[in-house]
């Protein structure tokens, strides 16, 4: 499909479903992205940007789980 075409489509389209199209335009950049495929190098850059700001194990040994966490409280023993 050339770019004159989809242009002429874009001007057929209802002021509401432009947006949809740029969040489903978007979504596909992303799963290009993350199959690997490449995009511009300013797209690409910018979703790695946004990605690399996130952490793994921020959180790590801030959640304490007790010895008994498995074990059935007494309350409700008498349900089992």
């Amino acid at each position: 499909m050339s770019y004159e075409m989809l242009e002429k489509e874009l001007k057929d389209l209802p002021e509401a479903s432009l947006n949809d199209l740029i969040e489903y335009i978007k979504f596909l950049k992303f799963k290009l992205l993350n199959a690997g495929d490449n995009l511009s190098d300013a797209s690409s850059a910018a979703v790695e940007r946004k990605h690399s700001q996130r952490k793994l194990g921020v959180l790590q040994g801030t959640f304490v789980m007790s010895d008994d966490f498995d074990e059935t409280p007494d309350c409700f023993k008498e349900y089992m």
